[in-house]
């Protein structure tokens, strides 16, 4: 048990920080990616499948319809399940978050514990210091990457669903008057 406590102590502080950081860094990574997900079906929800081109005599610019660049409501599906399995991973990042504070405890008992089997005052010194040094560094990473996550990767996900909740509702609008018509035939 010993052997246990004393590599807590050693390597706890390190470890909550190497851990801290690569998921802050995951998370800002998976939040652009989230990001381009959302520009993606922003462009294709306001796209109106029109190209410009500028007229024989160069002057004028014309608008004609390009059917190459059909938007459909398949085009959106594949987008939004494109931009759901990012949301997957944002989802997991959330889960790990918790997992900080729970780390400094770690530390904070492991670093008490020692304290109890040291004989000297630099021994007892130094695993207070481990304990309170570890409890610190979980809560501030927990803090810090709740605040990243509620402020960039959550609100993107909120826009693109209220998007895509938008568009569905006029969708079923448009499609209801074609499926009134098909009931009274």
């Amino acid at each position: 048990m010993n052997f246990v406590l004393q590599f807590i102590a050693q390597y706890a502080t390190e470890s909550i920080v190497v851990f801290g950081m690569i998921i802050a860094v995951l998370l800002f990574a998976n939040g652009l990616a989230l990001s381009n997900k959302k520009n993606r079906i922003t462009e294709a929800l306001e796209q109106k499948n029109k190209k410009y081109a500028y007229s024989n005599n160069g002057k004028n610019l014309e608008e004609t319809e390009d059917e190459k660049a059909i938007i459909t409501p398949d085009t959106i599906r594949r987008y939004e399940n494109e931009f759901n399995k990012k949301c997957s991973l944002h989802s997991v990042l959330i889960q790990i978050i918790p997992i900080f504070p729970l780390l400094g405890i770690l530390g904070t008992v492991a670093g008490l514990m020692l304290e109890l089997q040291s004989n000297d005052i630099a021994g007892m010194m130094a695993s207070l210091d481990v304990a309170l040094e570890t409890t610190l560094l979980g809560l501030i990473f927990a803090i810090v990457l709740k605040i990243i996550e509620a402020i960039f990767p959550s609100r993107i996900i909120y826009d693109v669903e209220v998007m895509l909740n938008n568009y569905d509702k006029k969708r079923d609008l448009a499609e209801m008057p074609h499926n009134v018509q098909n009931k009274e035939c």
